[in-house]
């Protein structure tokens, strides 16, 4: 038996949540104990600790970054967790390891995680780094640009890197701790594994030792769904109201004569029957995204990683309006590969109806989805845990 310590550091939705969870069971389930410290333990006591499992706090950066640097890589994930404040990131390197000390890990788990694994240099425990390749970029001598199809893009890549390099060293310096020679030497020594489907990378550049295990989305919780309307074609969104194109959107629906069922949490009952129609349902709650999307034939969101692989594995083609940089890499990778169209954040005067109506009449995109579904078939987010427990034993 080992002892397994699940570190949670940055990212706000719950698929960080879900996905420790998913694999804490199944190295449970083989005889490990199993721990977490967790960035917000708010949304932690019904999924975790109601099943067992010893939960703390994660050490994580709370100021605001004021005019932070340009950047365009992975850097842009560590400026956001305190790595251009020295003493700062010394602080939370000393919170982890205080975490280590206690715990006694003999292997840790870092999920959107780098502080946890910065701290763990030189205890020589097991690291691992899971999550979405978003969270684990490819290995190189610097970091790949995000927005790596623009031309020239990557041309910024070491001065990035070399932004936050120094301060990174000087609260390793701070702990007597050596310093890392290039920053992508952060993953060095560490094993890694990516919890998602190769069609969904956001980068190019994996090599053929890179596992990529599954899907780890949740899609049975929620409300059953209920489709408005009995004629036309089904359309699932999952959207936030707040979007600025929210309510152009809900028109050319409505225009469209589509039967629309929108996941629109926060949307006000005001809102609902302004912008609903009679073959338009608006949900506030949750939905069940395994038989929603079974019947929907088309799915509108955010892009999402969660909803663009429900949508993937139920073959269905994909608009996704991007409002953030991983968003828009989602779904630039969707339209690449012909399975549906992207919208990137900030668009403005885009033709909803356009764009809606060429995704329901385009066969090709249609049985482009249907093709990943069948060679995803069977894939499971519990099958997907025990993969990952199986290469975490495994020590790979």
């Amino acid at each position: 038996m080992s002892r397994i310590l699940m570190a949670w550091e940055m990212g706000a939705n719950m698929g960080h949540i879900d996905r420790l969870l998913l694999t804490a069971r199944a190295l449970r389930s083989r005889g490990h104990e199993v721990s977490f410290v967790l960035r917000d333990l708010s949304r932690a006591h019904a999924r975790i600790a109601a099943e067992g499992f010893a939960i703390g706090q994660a050490p994580v950066w709370l100021p605001k970054l004021a005019n932070p640097p340009p950047l365009s890589n992975y850097t842009t994930v560590l400026a956001a967790a305190g790595w251009l404040d020295a003493p700062g990131l010394a602080g939370l390197i000393s919170g982890w390891r205080r975490w280590y000390e206690v715990l006694q890990p003999d292997v840790l788990i870092c999920d959107h995680a780098p502080t946890a694994l910065l701290a763990s240099r030189g205890l020589g425990m097991s690291v691992w780094t899971i999550g979405t390749s978003f969270e684990v970029p490819p290995r190189g001598a610097h970091f790949p640009p995000m927005a790596h199809w623009e031309p020239c893009s990557g041309s910024r890549s070491a001065t990035d890197d070399a932004t936050l390099l120094p301060a990174a060293n000087q609260a390793l310096a701070l702990h007597g701790l050596a310093p890392l020679a290039r920053l992508t030497d952060l993953f060095d020594g560490c094993h890694q594994a990516i919890a998602s489907l190769p069609e969904l990378a956001h980068y190019d550049g994996y090599g053929p030792d890179m596992p990529f295990c599954g899907p780890t989305y949740v899609g049975d919780s929620g409300i059953e769904p209920v489709w408005p309307g009995s004629v036309g074609p089904k359309v699932f969104a999952y959207l936030n109201p707040a979007h600025t194109e929210f309510a152009r959107l809900m028109q050319a629906l409505r225009e469209l004569g589509v039967r629309a069922l929108v996941h629109a949490k926060g949307l006000s009952p005001a809102g609902a029957q302004r912008l609903g129609g009679p073959q338009l349902r608006f949900e506030t709650q949750p939905v069940r995204l395994d038989p929603a999307l079974a019947e929907a034939d088309l799915v509108v969101s955010h892009g999402g990683l969660g909803t663009a692989t429900a949508a993937l594995l139920a073959g269905k083609p994909q608009l996704a309006v991007a409002t953030h940089m991983e968003q828009l890499m989602t779904g630039r990778r969707l339209a690449t590969q012909g399975l549906g169209l992207a919208v990137p954040p900030g668009a403005t005067a885009t033709d909803w109806r356009h764009l809606i109506g060429q995704l329901l009449s385009d066969t090709r995109i249609a049985a482009a989805a249907r093709a990943v579904a069948d060679r995803h078939r069977g894939e499971t987010a519990t099958g997907t845990a025990e993969k990952l427990a199986d290469l975490i034993e495994a020590g790979r």
